[in-house]
């Protein structure tokens, strides 16, 4: 998904190891919808 991002350029976009939930779960910074 990262890979299909930067391809239609978007620069800030991350692959997080894990994925959202371990994000989240780790209480690594958000920002709210």
């Amino acid at each position: 998904m990262a890979q299909e991002l930067l391809k239609l350029g978007y620069t800030k976009v991350y692959a997080l190891k894990g994925g959202w939930n371990e994000w989240e779960n780790a209480k690594y910074p958000t920002e709210p919808k």
